[in-house]
């Protein structure tokens, strides 16, 4: 899975240890999304200045762990933040991330043990759950990341995946974080501007609606997950107090997501670009977009 980080340990909860007081859902921000575009529109994500200049910091970087390497390209807002990989017609992997239309869906907890409430409440109506500390090394030694949680499905989880995130303590205290900061809840922005050492300055505030093609069981699993984590749902529309998720089901189809749109921090002037045939940004007052062209 194309990550920065390292996978070592999957935690398994005793159902016979989980306490018989079930928590209500949790709520969660959205995190980032990540998707594996053809390789001209990997190329040609950065050759337009209004996107690395003016939309959002960016940068492509590689990362490596025991077990795996991969090089991404980062498009990072004051919210949330954007992963693309590109395709490679020879790979076999099997990973999430790595195969043409890989899309994961990111969401992260407010609080330090909200990750551990959603897990005890998925078990207790009886469904399989992954839930994998994260680590990395740093100068010889591992250092615990986050916690990733999602339902298990076999059938789907390595092609298109929702899931959600939390920072462990111990990492956020490496960050530089105070206890107080930790339990009040990290924002990206606040773990962005820690990072950088000032504050932030493009235009790109958040994501806020998602749109999808999916098939009737990929959209059954991100129902299913979007339920534990404080969404309400109409129709084939699920909301919660800041992002949208908008699906089409269709079981023909090429590509799963078909736009990302975000909320702008200034206005702008109406600007489209073509980044290929696949691929169209365009922005205008206070929103902008990425529209996925795949026929």
């Amino acid at each position: 899975m194309k990550i920065s980080i390292l996978l070592t340990i999957v935690l398994v909860v005793d159902f016979g240890q989980v306490s018989s007081q079930i928590p209500d859902s949790v709520k969660v921000v959205i995190s980032h999304t990540f998707f594996c575009i053809d390789s001209v529109s990997y190329q040609n994500l950065f050759k337009n200045e209004f996107i690395t200049k003016l939309f959002a910091n960016t940068r492509e970087s590689s990362s490596k762990t025991l077990t795996e390497s991969w090089t991404g390209k980062y498009i990072m807002g004051r919210q949330a933040y954007l992963e693309a990989f590109a395709a490679n017609g020879t790979d076999t992997s099997s990973s999430l991330g790595d195969k043409f239309g890989d899309v994961g869906i990111v969401f992260r907890t407010k609080k330090p043990g909200d990750i551990h409430k959603t897990d005890t409440r998925i078990k207790h109506d009886k469904r399989d759950t992954h839930l994998e500390l994260m680590k990395y090394e740093s100068d010889g030694k591992i250092i615990p990341y986050n916690y990733n949680l999602y339902l298990s499905n076999a059938a789907l989880q390595e092609t298109f995946r929702p899931y959600v995130e939390e920072f462990t303590v111990d990492f956020l205290k490496l960050r530089g974080f105070s206890d107080s900061e930790i339990n009040r809840g990290i924002t990206e922005e606040q773990f962005r501007e820690k990072r950088r050492g000032k504050s932030y300055e493009k235009l790109f505030d958040d994501i806020e609606k998602i749109e999808l093609t999916l098939t009737n069981e990929e959209f059954e699993y991100l129902a299913e997950t979007l339920k534990y984590i404080g969404f309400s749902r109409k129709a084939n529309r699920f909301t919660n107090d800041r992002l949208e998720i908008l699906c089409t089901v269709q079981q023909n189809r090429t590509y799963k997501l078909k736009a990302l749109h975000f909320t702008l921090l200034n206005e702008t002037k109406p600007i489209t670009i073509e980044i290929s045939k696949n691929l169209i940004f365009s922005a205008s007052g206070k929103k902008a977009s990425f529209q996925f062209n795949y026929q």
